[in-house]
């Protein structure tokens, strides 16, 4: 399948010259306050990001072609239209794993207007980075070469993957070499062979509803929406509460963030296909996605 050897090699080379810059980056501009680590894995997501501008003279597209191609007023209206309709499918699924105790409320919990302008924000810029890769060029790319189902497919295969690459080697700063960014991106992808099928199943789920809305709407305003509004509500839950493992029903959750699982997934496939059903109605050519 051509578009998934291409994002393997995307993934890869972009994870390889993370892996490269890091210990430079890190040797000149660290000041004590991240591990080195959380440089590899910034880079990584930089080399991501960057390779956007690559593809962009190789296949000739723009952030047009992604999805920004509306009205700047517009696109802040539909993407906060998306931002209400993400609300109310994750704050149900929320509010019945308060109500099985599967998450129990946090009594020391600091809730504040600052912390939730920063959930908030961080919601906004994981959505903005995320949706453009994802939603964006993955998509329209693989909408190239394939099927709409095989955009949706692809697209949300490697939006779930992506969440479980993390490193799970800790390097002594004082010990580090050239090669300790491939040693930390060597053990990022080894954690992708330990991910449990609920939490990925979960993530996949989110994928292909947020996909499907780009091919119904054929813009990304409200797949940022919703995406902005699912990380500011995980953002705030796990704030304000905590896992409950005792719990009778602790089965419905992963272990990826304690809110993920069987459960979301369902509830999530379910509103898939309700979007599905409704958006039918209105018939698009299968090549149309802009």
């Amino acid at each position: 399948m051509k578009a998934f050897v291409f994002f393997v090699f995307y993934f890869l080379l972009a994870s390889l010259i993370a892996a490269v810059i890091s210990y430079p980056l890190f040797s000149f501009f660290d000041n004590g306050s991240y591990r080195f680590e959380r440089w590899v894995t910034r880079a990584a997501l930089l080399s991501l990001f960057l390779g956007l501008f690559v593809c962009f003279k190789l296949f000739g597209l723009s952030f047009h072609s992604l999805g920004y191609n509306t009205q700047f007023r517009t696109h802040l209206k539909k993407a906060f239209t998306g931002f209400l309709f993400g609300l109310a499918p994750l704050s149900l699924i929320l509010s019945i794993l308060l109500l099985l105790d599967i998450r129990l409320i946090s009594p020391d919990n600091e809730l504040s207007i600052l912390f939730f302008t920063k959930a908030l924000l961080a919601g906004i810029t994981v959505a903005l980075i995320e949706e453009t890769l994802f939603r964006g060029l993955f998509f329209k790319i693989t909408m190239r070469w394939h099927q709409p189902a095989i955009a949706v497919f692809i697209s949300s295969l490697f939006y779930s993957s992506l969440h479980f690459i993390k490193p799970s080697t800790s390097i002594d700063p004082h010990t580090l070499t050239l090669f300790s960014g491939i040693e930390v991106m060597s053990s990022a992808f080894f954690a992708l062979s330990e991910l449990r099928p609920d939490d990925f199943m979960a993530l996949f789920s989110v994928g292909v509803l947020l996909a499907l809305v780009r091919y119904r709407t054929r813009t990304l305003a409200y797949c940022i929406g919703m995406h902005a509004s699912w990380v500011f509500l995980l953002k705030t839950t796990k704030e304000f509460s905590s896992s409950n493992p005792a719990s009778n029903f602790s089965i419905l959750v992963g272990e990826y963030d304690g809110i993920i699982g069987w459960f979301s997934f369902s509830a999530l496939t379910l509103t898939t296909i309700i979007y599905y059903l409704y958006s039918s109605r209105v018939k698009l050519p299968l090549k149309s996605v802009t």
